[in-house]
């Protein structure tokens, strides 16, 4: 596992320093391809021919048709029996597969190409979010780190239509406790941007309430906590956790807000934490996988934590198969699992494609998996009443996928169309 450790706080490094330089500054296409103009989402279109998965649960539709019209879904059926309003566009799906808009809900805006986000020409931003997301089919994200106010700026560009973009919520920057930045920040960053990441830290509970309410409070749609860090004493690499009343206090006043609060678990004890303070995601899973048993399982389940399990980012560990292990027993028990790839942190955007695979061999079916992309995180994150499912009257967040995932859970990343409201992201050249 150490080897695969030492390889993630390299990258995490690298990619503080970008957001810390970022911060200051704001403070003082491989896959580029066809997007339509903002205002695409009032045209009318019928996608025909594809074979359709509305939910994980529900029926497939063979040749099936959806009709949409100003950003809505306005009917879906089989397309011997549904008919199609004249004079409309239609798309030719046949022999392809077409299922709800796929959501990422660990992801990373810290790149420095997305630096000055609110200033960066439309036509970049629009293509950079296809090379890293709408290309692989996401139409809505969850960043869970980064400057806030970068992020929101982008997040604004796209709802205003200037960038064609996925949803995005935000957690803007990570919340660490006091004197707990990891040693791999503390011994390879200078001494300004070491000051800034400390102004973060949650010294007590009146702190957690302070640092939740300002994030919040700039546009911050979720609350990040890293619950165990990892300090060097004695020469030797050690777990330091956030005291249990300021993971409380911090996860109280997100809930009191209406937030959810996601936590970098780390450790065993980091799982324990999350239970105990009452958090509502696990961001990944424990890397002490030998540690996670049917008890905590069910204990976890109780306490209605959601897991993602972001299996690339731990593929390389020693201890992979007992991660591997820790996903398959929590869905055993028939524990909610989001999908997530950790990718802006992973820089390597081919991790998209290699999380699928992993989930299968984790032991979780095609049902399990379109449900950990659709309609679990649509209802964790409040938004079952409008996206996940392809049914009339949903907002059109739809993926068109060039084979059939039911067969083979890698078709998930092969993307012909992302539609995000009606609007094409993306389209496969």
């Amino acid at each position: 596992m150490r080897h695969g450790f030492d390889r993630r706080n390299r990258c995490f490094v690298i990619l503080c320093s970008v957001i810390l330089l970022l911060g200051a500054i704001l403070s003082g296409s491989s896959k580029s391809l066809h997007a339509q103009k903002p205002g695409g989402s009032g045209k009318e279109f019928a996608l025909i021919g594809a074979r359709i998965y509305p939910a994980p649960d529900a029926k497939p539709i063979a040749n099936g048709v959806v009709v949409v019209a100003n950003g809505k879904i306005v009917s879906v059926g089989e397309g011997a029996a549904l008919r199609v309003p004249k004079g409309i566009r239609t798309i030719d799906c046949t022999g392809k597969t077409l299922v709800a808009g796929l959501w990422n809900t660990h992801v990373y805006f810290m790149e420095a190409k997305w630096n000055h986000a609110a200033d960066l020409p439309a036509q970049q931003l629009t293509a950079q979010l296809q090379d890293m997301l709408t290309g692989y089919g996401f139409t809505s994200v969850v960043d869970t780190g980064s400057v806030l106010e970068n992020t929101v700026a982008l997040r604004q560009r796209i709802t205003h239509g200037e960038v064609a973009g996925p949803q995005i919520l935000t957690a803007g920057m990570i919340i660490f406790p006091r004197d707990g930045l990891p040693y791999y920040l503390t011994e390879s960053l200078p001494p300004d941007m070491i000051a800034r990441l400390e102004k973060g830290e949650a010294a007590t509970p009146a702190d957690a309430v302070r640092i939740v309410d300002e994030q919040i409070a700039h546009g911050a749609d979720i609350v990040k906590l890293y619950v165990v860090s990892w300090l060097r004493r004695d020469g030797k690499i050690v777990p330091y956790p956030m005291p249990l009343p300021v993971v409380q206090a911090a996860t109280d006043e997100a809930h009191r807000k209406g937030k959810l609060v996601f936590a970098h678990p780390s450790t065993a004890e980091g799982v324990e934490l999350v239970i105990a303070g009452h958090v509502d995601v696990l961001a990944h899973t424990s890397e002490e996988g030998s540690k996670w048993d049917a008890a905590l399982n069910a204990r976890l389940k109780a306490a209605n934590v959601t897991l993602i399990p972001t299996l690339t980012l731990f593929s390389r560990d020693d201890a992979f198969d007992s991660i591997l292990g820790e996903v398959k027993s929590y869905s055993d028990v028939h524990g909610q699992i989001m999908f997530g790839t950790d990718i802006g942190y992973l820089t390597d955007y081919s991790a998209l494609t290699k999380e699928y695979g992993y989930m299968a061999r984790a032991g979780l079916t095609f049902p399990q998996i379109l449900a950990s992309l659709t309609t679990t995180p649509a209802a964790r994150l409040g938004y079952s009443g409008r996206t996940g499912r392809i049914e009339a009257g949903m907002d059109a967040d739809l993926t068109l996928l060039e084979g059939d995932p039911a067969g083979d859970v890698n078709a998930f990343a092969d993307v012909a169309l992302t539609i995000r409201m009606g609007q094409i992201l993306y389209e496969k050249r």
